[in-house]
Order: structure tokens, then C-alpha cells, then sequence
């Protein structure tokens, strides 16, 4: 029985407008048994190529670990670890040995005093030995997002297993953000994949796949001129020439020929220009999504925003959510504008989101995370 916890909402086909080829290389290094490397500067489309390649590889896979780290939590130390495996603990447990077992029970839990220091053989022995027990009952997959946010502890458990996995059917897909065309800075990143791992960097959109995108998004009515400075203000990147068609769209004067853009100068901005259209409500209620691991309207109910479903509504009207009909999760149209708007809130409403948080959550280990940093 195939297992992917975690899974998320399907994808919409425009993911990998512009990088189909990449996309294609990903699917067939994948393919053939290896594991993918996505790496690129911020809004290049990683998280939405990385979900793609996911769902449709990941139906090979007999079992699906995700973990998808967030700044805000990656001083948690073992927090990727526990989204990893904190649902297959019990199917592994039998199998593996005691200390190792005893280590990496306290590490998931955060009981106990476990640490790389005082654990620390122990704990790498046993995310091996979990990933190799998973893999003798079918393939596994790994999908990793935002590898830069990793808490250094997990970084450092899966880097050591990943190095030893070869022979065995476990293949990781990850993405980490990297900045200039010529950087090197996934190459730690590597180094902690397993061997053979193909290291794909996205870049920028041309003219014609960005008209594309904001096509298939409804702003082709769009003139030509218009498309062209969208471009090249955006330097193809895709997230920021949809906020680029979207602020024209809602400007109620269209630039005249030669003048700049009425665009803030920074995607940060533009983010937070969106968020001040939102309701008070709306934006507590955003704030609280951004604080979760994995939010869904349920969980936002039992955080006590009441109003959950018309505020979520209302944001995605606004494009800071993504719109997918039925499905429970409630998913930022980009990591970026959760990032934004996490930041930019005050201390106390952070730590009130949290608090809030830890008394909705259902799972132990979650409840946890979020008592801890209601009091940070």
C-alpha cells in the first residue's frame, strides 16, 4: 500500500510554464533511481516544480516523507526530523535497534535531554536505519523543501544517511534557495545528498514563457509593450512578474508608454501593499496560517478564527492564497508571502498565533513546537 504523508493538494498545470525542459530532466534523472538537487534565487519557481515532479514521481514510490522548513522554525533543533518520521516511528520501532530507538524517540518527542552531541552516533545510525528499514518494504522517496531553513541538527542526520544510501531504493527530491548564476551555495547541499544526485538550477523565464504565464493567469489582455517591461522589471522571475500583472491589473491607471511601472521596488513591499488590503481579522487569521506547520481551515477554527473559510476567501481573492476547490489545506500562493507576513508582524502577535496553536493542534509534537515559540 503506497503511503505519502503529508501529500499535498494536487497541482495546477501552469506550474512549469518555463521549465518544462528542466522539469523533464528532473522526471528522468528520477526515473532511472536517482535523486534531484532544485536549486535557485527566491520566487524562480522551486516549490511549485518541486511539487510537480512530487506528485507525479511520488506515485512510483511506495512510501512519501516530506518535510518543508520555514525560518521561523529552523533554530527548532530536529524539527525536519520529526516531520519526516514522526508518522512512521510506530512501523519502525520494531526494527530498530534499542539505543538507537531510544535516541531518535527523544529527539521526535522532545523528551529528554537527546542532542547531536550526547546522541549523536546513535541518532545518525538510526535515520539510516530507518530509511533502510521503509526501503526493504518498497521504494522511498524524500521530499525536502527550502533546504536553506533546515534546522542544522536534521540537516546534518539526513546529510550523514543520505551519503550511505546507495545501493538501496531511496532517492530524495529537494530544493534549496541560492542567489546569481554562478553560485556555488548548493554545493553543501549536495554534498548531503546521496551519490549520483543531479543538481538542476531554475532560471529566469523568457519574454515568451512570461507572457505565457500571465496568460494562463488572466492577465493576456495585457498589451505587448506592457508584457515586455513586466519582463524585463521581473528579470524573468516568475513570482514577481505575476505581482507585476497583477498590480497593473488592479491599477486603475495603466502606466503610459515609457513610464515605470507602479510597482514598489521590492517583491517584499508589494507583499505587504496586498496584505493592507486585508481585514484586521483576515490578517490575524493569515498570521495564524503562517505560524503552522500545515495549516488547514479546521485547524484555524480550533485556533479560534471563527471566520476561517470568508477570510481565507477574501485573501485569495487577494492572490496571497493559492485557490484549490475542496481541499482542506490552506496553502500561500508562495512561501515569500508567509515569510512577509510572518515578519512583519509584532513579537506578541507572533507569540499569540503560537499560543493559539498549541492548544488547536492535534499532534503532541506540534503542540510543542508552537508552546515553545509562544514563549520566545
Amino acid at each position: 500500500m503506497r503511503r505519502d504523508f503529508q501529500e499535498p493538494a494536487r497541482c495546477r498545470p501552469d506550474l512549469v510554464i518555463g521549465h518544462e525542459d528542466l522539469f523533464a530532466a528532473a522526471k528522468d534523472h528520477l526515473g532511472s533511481g536517482g535523486s534531484v538537487l532544485l536549486h535557485g534565487p527566491a520566487g524562480i519557481g522551486k516549490s511549485t516544480v518541486l511539487r510537480a515532479l512530487a506528485e507525479e514521481y511520488g506515485a512510483h514510490a511506495r512510501t512519501v516523507l516530506r518535510c518543508s522548513a520555514t525560518e521561523s522554525e529552523s533554530h527548532l533543533p530536529f524539527l525536519a526530523l520529526a516531520d519526516l518520521f514522526g508518522l512512521v516511528l510506530d512501523e519502525i520501532a520494531p526494527r530498530l535497534p534499542a539505543a538507537q530507538l531510544t535516541a531518535l524517540e527523544s529527539a521526535l518527542t522532545g523528551r529528554g535531554e537527546s542532542s547531536l552531541q550526547r546522541d549523536g552516533l546513535a541518532l545518525r545510525l538510526a535515520v539510516l536505519s530507518a530509511l533502510r528499514a521503509l526501503a526493504t518494504q518498497g521504494p522511498v522517496l524524500v521530499v525536502a523543501d527550502d533546504l536553506q531553513w533546515l534546522d542544522p541538527a536534521s540537516a546534518e542526520l539526513l546529510g550523514f544517511a543520505a551519503r550511505r544510501l546507495e545501493g538501496t531504493p531511496v532517492q530524495m527530491l529537494c530544493a534549496v534557495r541560492t542567489e546569481g548564476s554562478d553560485s556555488q551555495e548548493y554545493d553543501r547541499h549536495l554534498r548531503a545528498c546521496p551519490p549520483g544526485t543531479a543538481a538542476l538550477r531554475l532560471g529566469p523565464l523568457g519574454r515568451a514563457q512570461v507572457a505565457r504565464l500571465l496568460d494562463h493567469r488572466g492577465h493576456g489582455a495585457l498589451p505587448r509593450s506592457t508584457v515586455r517591461e513586466i519582463h524585463r522589471t521581473s528579470g524573468g522571475n516568475p513570482l514577481f512578474a505575476l505581482e507585476l500583472g497583477r498590480a497593473l491589473a488592479d491599477s486603475p491607471t495603466p502606466p503610459r508608454p515609457g513610464e515605470p511601472l507602479p510597482v514598489p521596488t521590492s517583491l517584499r513591499a508589494l507583499v505587504l501593499s496586498r496584505l493592507d488590503m486585508l481585514s484586521v481579522e483576515a490578517r490575524r487569521t493569515l498570521l495564524v496560517a503562517s505560524a503552522g506547520a500545515r495549516p488547514t481551515t479546521a485547524l484555524l477554527h480550533a485556533a479560534g478564527r471563527e471566520n476561517a473559510e470568508a477570510e481565507c476567501a477574501q485573501a485569495a481573492e487577494l492572490g496571497l492564497l493559492a485557490t484549490e476547490p475542496e481541499a482542506p489545506a490552506v496553502r500561500f500562493a508562495h512561501p515569500l508571502i508567509s515569510a512577509a507576513l510572518y515578519a512583519e508582524a509584532p513579537a506578541p502577535e507572533r507569540r499569540a498565533a503560537h499560543a493559539a496553536l498549541s492548544t488547536a493542534a492535534s499532534d503532541p509534537i506540534e503542540r510543542a513546537r508552537h508552546l515553545a515559540l509562544a514563549t520566545t
